[in-house]
């Protein structure tokens, strides 16, 4: 079997990129409502949109010699609130947004990257590659990348695609 039927192969048991941006756009949607209820001062906004590339080089073999790709992995709306998480707080926000990513596989727990007074930043990871970041300090934001996924095409293909022919 070829690398590329390999790794086309692996992703299919994923959900596709599509199902796995709205699992998580669910997910988003409970954090944000979690921490507001948490930290009621946090109001929340959106401060920029979607962005997407093909897969990095775990899953290159797909994309290879094609026109689209395949393989894709997005990173979601970043959403900011105005202001940061008191640090009497931290502790029982971390933890509350660490059950919830858990729930969606996120199962690294919280890797910590800053925790100083009033400057706190932790990162999650999922098997799938997947990242979320929660961080506050001046203003407190969340971000979440996807791992590889394939696109909906792609999966309901089932085949990795032949390269075009010239």
């Amino acid at each position: 079997m070829s690398q590329k039927t390999e790794q086309f192969n692996q992703l299919l048991k994923r959900p596709d990129i599509d199902q796995a941006v709205a699992t998580y756009d669910e997910m988003y949607v409970k954090l944000r409502n979690q921490l507001t209820a948490i930290v009621p001062a946090l109001t929340w906004r959106q401060t920029d949109d979607m962005s997407g590339s093909g897969c990095g080089n775990e899953f290159a073999a797909v994309n290879a010699g094609l026109r689209a790709d395949d393989a894709v992995e997005r990173g979601l709306p970043n959403w900011v609130a105005a202001g940061k998480i008191p640090d009497e707080q931290w502790s029982a926000v971390q933890a509350a947004v660490d059950t919830t990513l858990r729930a969606y596989g996120f199962d690294s727990g919280p890797i910590v990257v800053k925790n100083q007074p009033g400057d706190h930043y932790v990162t999650f990871r999922a098997p799938d590659g997947s990242e979320v970041t929660f961080g506050s300090a001046v203003n407190t934001g969340l971000t979440v990348r996807t791992g590889c996924h394939l696109t909906a095409e792609a999966k309901r293909r089932g085949t990795p695609a032949e390269p075009p022919t010239y």
